[in-house]
């Protein structure tokens, strides 16, 4: 039963796209239709291998199998099928006509689907580069023969949308038969008793008319939401530049004299306007999707903002996850995360992060904020604290959501009150319980970035100390896994000392993991007693029921003229436990309270271990 459910939410969500594709691939509507319920009938035999797919890679799969069929099922000549339907249909279809075969493939994918053109170049067999010239040609080669400009293009498609919003559709039920007598025709079972058994399913009888599903309304991007009513009734307002943050408003909270720099649809190069965004929009197929960049006279000084409208509340909630992703993450050299807050009063949910960027001495902040189906994201690097850049950078996600309260689909707007509250960090990477690149602070003196090693199984402690020698294999122990800092990218000459060390394990109960803390504490104690040139010295103690954080500063004295320093911390939360080390090399240093917040940012981790 869930197999059904999950394949007719895919087949009612797929395949107006594939009908509008297949009908503008051949100009031939009834070998489209054919096309796309085969395809899906494939789709059903083979749902086993395609079932575990997101519904992205779904997509991806069934699309050539239903263009193939399209093209085999096509024998009459473009358009002479029907001469009943409008006349701006029959203009695109004859505009999309004059393209040869394989122009017309790369112009539908560019338009018609939300695949990058790498997989573009893929699904056509040409080099990325001739791919590229080949949808900028054939973008103007329909511009030209339509006498529209490029911005007028995803409106070409939409007298086809018209047309096919009146088509029927089979029952899924039928299609899951017809799928299931050709598993069977696969697999041994003859094909005369096959043949029946689909005759008797009513292959081509199509649902009542009061039930009779409408098709997606088409962007160039991706489909809108399927609805049950007439497409005049859908509401028609779509996201556009107006709907941007505009530079007086960003002059209003930050001061200064701001221009705008770039506005854009991000349907050109990389899409990526934003530090740290890591593709072109957060909704792998948004309906709409627009950025716009600003630069103020201040040196170092820029802000920017994006904003995309998703099919529904789903595709806007995960969109909204994928952008907290990508900001709690934000891997720029030399940029650390000070600290995350959620917001109430912004839309339904927001999120700011504070990062330093070092290198250029700047607050960069980010907000993230979702309202309805609409996503919006705000950025500004400039001078100050990241603490007042903050409030400063929420009244602008607030505009921004402001701006987007008068949308079809939006949620809730903006408060007046909009308080924020230090929340623990997401969750990011393949090893979210350690600390990462974005937590550590920068070592004085040095001006490159650190990197990270790879986590691996803590077979032994890195972390240790002479004074300790904890190993993370203590009975009851799992998940054991440890991770490195370094400076390789440098010119300045660092030890082989040099470097940060973090080992993480959980236990099954707190007490266990109690105790295992406790005796770091205890051993280190102890140390200045019995291991003689060993200086122990205590920074910090905060211990409660479920966290305990207890920093040290150690001197080994190695020869009366020689000694060595590090830090250490022993942390626990929970049930989970942590060793953290540090090596300095001379002045190539992190500060105590540097080390100490960095120790207490490993606690909050290790909630994900």
């Amino acid at each position: 039963m869930a197999d059904h459910e999950t394949f007719e939410a895919f087949y009612q969500d797929v395949r107006g796209r594939l009908l509008l594709q297949t009908w503008s691939l051949t100009g031939d509507l009834e070998a489209a239709k054919g096309a796309v319920r085969g395809a899906m009938v494939i789709t059903w035999h083979h749902w086993r291998k395609v079932k575990p797919m997101d519904d992205f890679d779904r997509e991806d799969w069934v699309r050539p199998i239903a263009w193939s069929k399209a093209i085999r099922n096509h024998s009459v000549p473009l358009l002479h099928r029907d001469q009943t339907i409008a006349p701006e249909a029959h203009s695109t279809l004859s505009a999309l006509r004059s393209l040869p075969l394989h122009d017309r493939k790369v112009f539908l994918l560019g338009h018609l689907t939300s695949v990058d053109l790498a997989q573009l170049a893929r699904e056509v067999g040409t080099p990325i580069s001739r791919t590229e010239t080949d949808l900028q040609g054939a973008n103007a080669a329909i511009c030209d023969e339509l006498g529209i400009v490029p911005e007028q293009l995803q409106s070409i498609f939409d007298p086809l949308v018209d047309v096919l919003t009146e088509q029927p559709w089979p029952k899924t039920s039928t299609i899951t038969t017809a799928g299931a007598v050709r598993r069977r025709v696969h697999t041994g079972i003859g094909a005369a008793a096959a043949i029946a058994a689909l005759v008797g399913t009513g292959f081509f009888v199509t649902q009542d008319a009061e039930t009779e599903p409408r098709l997606n309304t088409l962007s160039m991007q991706s489909a809108a939401e399927e609805f049950e009513v007439e497409p005049s009734e859908v509401p028609g307002k779509k996201l556009t530049a107006k709907d941007l943050v505009a530079e007086d408003e960003v002059a209003k909270i930050y001061g200064g004299t701001w221009a705008v720099d770039i506005t854009s649809d991000n349907l050109e190069g990389t899409g990526l306007t934003i530090p740290c965004q890591a593709e072109a929009s957060a909704d792998r197929r948004p309906v709409a999707s627009l950025a716009r960049t600003f630069n103020a006279k201040a040196k170092s000084t820029q802000a920017g903002t994006t904003i995309e409208s998703s099919v529904d509340v789903k595709a806007a909630s995960a969109a909204y996850k994928r952008m907290q992703g990508w900001y709690a993450a934000c891997a720029e050299p030399r940029y650390q995360l000070m600290f995350t807050e959620s917001v109430k009063g912004i839309g339904d949910e927001a999120t700011l992060f504070a990062y330093r960027d070092w290198a250029n001495n700047r607050a960069v902040t980010y907000g993230v904020a979702r309202t309805g189906n609409h996503t919006a994201a705000v950025t500004v690097k400039t001078e100050g604290k990241s603490s007042a850049t903050a409030a400063k950078t929420s009244t602008m996600l607030g505009t921004a959501v402001h701006n987007l309260c008068s949308m079809p689909n939006a949620g809730a707007c903006v408060e007046t009150k909009r308080p924020r509250a230090t929340v623990a960090p997401i969750p990011t990477g393949k090893a979210p319980g350690l600390i990462n690149v974005t937590d550590v602070p920068p070592a004085n003196n040095i001006s490159d970035p650190w990197e990270a090693t790879e986590a691996k199984a803590a077979k032994s402690n890195p972390a240790k100390t002479r004074c300790d020698n904890t190993e993370f294999n203590a009975k009851g122990m799992s998940g054991a896994q440890t991770r490195s800092f370094l400076v390789t990218e440098t010119k300045k000459k660092l030890a082989d000392t040099f470097g940060l060390t973090e080992t993480v394990g959980k236990f099954s109960s707190a007490k266990e993991a109690q105790a295992f803390n406790s005796g770091i504490r205890t051993r280190l104690d102890a140390c200045g007693k019995k291991e003689l040139g060993s200086h122990v010295t205590l920074l910090e103690n905060d211990v409660s029921k479920n966290q305990a954080v207890t920093v040290w500063y150690i001197r080994v004295e190695l020869n009366e003229d020689t000694s060595i320093f590090y830090r250490m911390a022993a942390i626990r939360r929970g049930s989970n436990v942590a060793q953290m080390s540090f090596v300095p090399d001379g002045n190539a240093d992190i500060s105590n309270s540097d080390f100490v917040a960095l120790a207490k940012r490993a606690a909050y981790r290790l909630d994900y271990l």
